[in-house]
């Protein structure tokens, strides 16, 4: 709640958030354009006309917000962002709790692993940062990694219910997948490779009824998004960087690509590097800067904004989903589906570090393959998941700390996309004086 809201404030226009309000007025005119005031510095003129490449999911929620409440208009990312919050959180809780069920773990001890990886993923992970600025860049992001989560979560029931609960799972997974999809593509195309895998291992009784549960909802989703891009920039992958405002990155692009595989191995080293926040005397002790990034073909910007890399971000989670790649590759330890989601999401994984990017919201891009993994660990690991869990409890509290002190550090200074008030809040909380006052 405080993350949020900054203790009170709710209705606040986040950076380039109004954006999101003037897609959907456009939207519901029957034209995909934006008014470039909206938009700024973040526009793509495509015959001029403004287009923004953010996910559309955002704006389409916007729809029934300002229809309710039009004084609103402008000033819904907090509460979007709370509610994908909130979705993340029962999404990840959900696929603990049933993964710890069949392991061999005792109640007591479930309890205690269980309660120590929610409070690991809403501490020890980007969910932090992304709550605590709810800028144009993360809330398509943060409902990209909720709804995510959520497919997971119904994929995982899906395979364990019967009847009418398993139509009830498949819908879940259809739709969050769908949504996932509309919010950033690289979150949602990997669901589009796991769902005829899902559709392989369906029973024969109601057949026909699950099958079509489960392609409707994500067929929809695809169409828009095939017809949207198109529609914006008469292309089918979501994005063209020919028509983007900022020089340099359009130029970037257009020359060495978006995506390409020589970013991989620099970018693993920068995402799970053991570099540590500097340290401060004053709260909150630890500070989180850029770092200079000398690969002038590798990435548009020379510098990174990784501030916290992986193992010190979520080290539990990195641990747990190292485990269970072992799981994974052992000859008993998944079935085919598993392995087969697996190489989707890591499909995802890889993408997101051949990007021409590194920022710490990205790292969102690589949690469900970790959460996947995990939950992998936690549902089959037998006597090494009995042996650890006072390891990953132990990393839980690290990451919790560090991750927590370096964001907080990351809000109040490096981050320009940070509200006065809510900079004012931290300083608050900190007991320092804030920079505006």
């Amino acid at each position: 709640m405080f993350v949020t809201t900054g203790g009170r404030q709710i209705f606040v226009k986040e950076v380039l958030g109004d954006a999101y309000d003037s897609q959907a007025e456009h939207f519901l005119c029957g034209n995909v354009d934006v008014d470039v005031e909206a938009i700024g510095h973040e526009a793509m003129i495509v015959n001029g006309h403004a287009r923004m490449y953010f996910g559309p999911f955002p704006a389409l929620l916007r729809i029934p917000l300002n229809f309710v409440y039009p004084a609103g208009h402008g000033k819904w990312s907090r509460i979007s962002g709370f509610c994908a919050g909130v979705i993340a959180l029962f999404a990840f809780a959900g696929l603990v709790r049933t993964a710890l069920y069949s392991s061999p773990l005792s109640s007591r001890a479930r309890n205690w692993l269980g309660n120590a990886c929610v409070l690991g993923f809403a501490f020890g992970s980007p969910l932090l940062l992304l709550l605590g600025n709810l800028s144009i860049y993360d809330e398509a992001i943060i409902w990209g990694l909720a709804l995510s989560l959520g497919a997971i979560f119904f994929a995982f029931r899906s395979r364990q219910a019967e009847g009418s609960a398993l139509t009830g799972a498949l819908l879940g997974f259809s739709f969050c997948a769908g949504g996932a999809l509309l919010s950033r593509v690289t979150f949602g195309a990997p669901f589009i490779c796991i769902a005829p895998f899902l559709a392989l291992g369906l029973p024969r009784e109601n057949r026909v009824t699950n099958l079509t549960t489960l392609v409707l909802p994500l067929g929809a989703a695809l169409t828009f998004f095939i017809w949207l891009s198109y529609a914006k920039f008469g292309s089918l992958s979501g994005v063209n960087f020919d028509y983007y405002i900022n020089p340099v990155h359009s130029e970037f692009a257009h020359k060495f690509g978006v995506f390409s595989p020589r970013r991989i191995l620099n970018s693993f080293a920068d995402y799970f590097s053991l570099r540590f926040p500097s340290l401060h005397r004053e709260p909150p002790f630890l500070g989180a800067d850029r770092h200079f990034y000398d690969h002038p073909f590798l990435y548009s910007n020379d510098f990174s904004e990784v501030y916290l890399p992986l193992p010190w971000c979520s080290g539990w989670l990195v641990f747990g989903a190292i485990m269970g790649l072992i799981c994974l590759v052992r000859r008993n330890g998944a079935d085919a589906f598993e392995r087969g989601a697996a190489v989707a999401l890591f499909a995802q994984f890889l993408c997101i570090l051949s990007y021409f990017l590194l920022a710490q919201r990205y790292a969102a891009d690589l949690y469900p393959f970790l959460t996947f993994c995990l939950i992998i660990f936690l549902r089959s690991g037998g006597p090494a998941l009995v042996r650890s869990r006072h390891v990953i409890i132990g990393l839980v509290g690290l990451s919790i700390a560090v991750n927590s002190l370096a964001t907080v550090s990351w809000l109040i200074g490096p981050d320009q996309n940070v509200p006065p008030e809510t900079r004012a809040a931290w300083e608050k909380l900190l007991g320092r004086h804030s920079v505006e006052k």
